[in-house]
């Protein structure tokens, strides 16, 4: 379950305010252009958070989400983190995409204390988005949650997720820890092909 190609982030730089009126107010208006603009506007502000994170959950213009998730990405804060999160268990698979998309590319110091508790969720497919993300933040603790998840998660293919995120990490240390889920599911075929990928890849053979 790959992840899904980081969206690029427009640079040109919010407008500070509408002429239409609030873009608070606005971000429910029936108009999608309307809404999409105050998203624009609202980028950046801190104190817009909330309203862009219920706004995310409803909406269902493609090209207003993709605004509001740039918005959310552009706050940068652990407040916008925090209310991406809880859209990763979302049955919308484009909604839960554009999650997975606009947390990589928020500063992993606020992103982190959000994803790693999901690795020990209930929610097996949670732990999965969970273990992808955390291998594509740079975060100095990326191997060790990684190894964890390795070393204990009942789910085979968590582990295997999280053999994936290590591989793409290019981290030759990566190795050892891939090797030991060998020992714990010593009968499963994808397993085997893992850590022989991963033998060769960090073996450069």
């Amino acid at each position: 379950m790959a992840l899904v190609k980081a969206r690029k982030i427009d640079g040109a730089k919010p407008a500070a305010a509408m002429e239409d009126g609030d873009p608070l107010a606005l971000l429910e208006d029936a108009d999608p252009a309307l809404r999409r603009r105050a998203a624009h506007a609202l980028g950046e502000r801190p104190d817009a958070v909330p309203a862009l994170s219920a706004r995310l959950a409803r909406e269902k213009d493609p090209s207003v989400r993709e605004t509001l998730f740039t918005a959310l990405v552009r706050t940068g804060t652990a407040e916008a983190a925090a209310a991406l999160a809880p859209h990763l268990v979302s049955e919308d698979v484009g909604l839960r995409n554009g999650v997975i998309e606009s947390l990589q590319q928020m500063p992993a110091a606020v992103v982190m204390p959000e994803v790693t508790p999901l690795l020990t969720a209930a929610d097996s497919d949670l732990r999965i988005f969970a273990a992808q993300l955390v291998g594509k933040l740079p975060h100095p603790d990326r191997l060790d949650l990684l190894a964890g998840v390795i070393d204990h998660d009942p789910h085979v293919n968590v582990c295997l997720s999280a053999v994936e995120a290590l591989m793409e990490s290019g981290d030759p240390a990566a190795l050892t820890v891939v090797e030991r889920l060998g020992g714990r599911f010593p009968d499963d075929p994808f397993v085997a092909f893992s850590i022989d990928a991963a033998r060769r890849l960090f073996s450069g053979a």
